[in-house]
């Protein structure tokens, strides 16, 4: 899987994502889904670390922490994060 493609999903995402998000939760959102959706489709989790990183600048911290999640846990904090939009 490219870069141009990945980073197509992550705008993707983002523009998917409900108007009333902040920005900040937009990015949280768009971190989770891109980490779920990539290790599914097979890319190791350094690769997704790095382009979330290196290529899309998102914070490094916020990253990390969803890195460390499973795929229920991914899916919760989605969850979660599209109910305070409601």
């Amino acid at each position: 899987m490219n870069r141009t493609f990945i980073f197509g999903y992550l705008q993707g995402v983002i523009e998917a994502a409900p108007a009333v998000l902040s920005a900040a939760k937009t990015d949280e959102f768009a971190i989770a889904m891109v980490i779920q959706h990539l290790r599914h489709a097979g890319i190791d989790s350094v690769a997704i670390h790095d382009f979330l990183i290196d290529d899309a600048h998102l914070d490094p911290r916020m990253v990390s922490r969803y890195m460390n999640l499973n795929a229920d846990e991914l899916e919760s904090a989605q969850a979660n994060i599209l109910n305070q939009a409601r």
